[in-house]
């Protein structure tokens, strides 16, 4: 082979190299149009379903918030311009029960199995506590699945899912 068709053969290759990972940067960048439509998606709603969105590009990831005509939940995203959901947290509006009765820790995590499709063997694993807040009893269902920790917030006396969260860990 000749150094002209070396030379050649180099720079070819060296520009195949340089093209090849300006795509692979671009590639991975969603707008946030883009993040408001994965987080409405997720949450099972549209743009005309929700109220009081807000959506902001903060270090890189983007924080979307609103409210879901629906049910008054409110939701909190945070999402990397890779796409990837980080963070998830729904609080639901409900009607305070101030009663004592408490369905217990393992009525409680049946409950998070059951809303969140996840087995109930993974969620054991986790940890369970009660707690008492403003008069009112609640249990805190925390466990790892995956690259992800949830927590859960249930209603002592009824067992309704009051609030939860979805985080992504390394």
């Amino acid at each position: 082979m000749t150094n002209a068709i070396r030379r050649v053969s180099v720079i070819t290759l060296a520009v195949i190299v340089v093209i090849a990972m300006s795509a692979s940067a671009f590639a991975g960048s969603m707008t946030k149009k883009e993040a408001v439509k994965k987080a409405l998606n997720d949450a099972h709603t549209t743009k005309a379903g929700v109220y009081g969105l807000e959506a902001e590009l903060d270090d890189g990831k983007y924080e979307i918030e609103f409210t879901k005509k629906k049910n008054n939940a409110e939701y909190d995203y945070e999402i990397k311009k890779t796409g990837r959901i980080l963070e998830k947290s729904v609080d639901y509006v409900y009607k305070h029960n101030y009663s004592k009765h408490k369905i217990g820790k393992k009525a409680a995590k049946k409950k998070v199995a059951k809303f969140s499709g996840i087995k109930y063997s993974i969620i054991n694993s986790g940890t369970c506590w009660f707690e008492y807040d403003d008069g009112e009893g609640h249990y805190e269902v925390k466990f790892k699945k995956g690259h992800y920790k949830y927590d859960y917030e249930v209603l002592a006396p009824t067992g309704k899912i009051i609030e939860y969260s979805k985080n992504y860990v390394k």
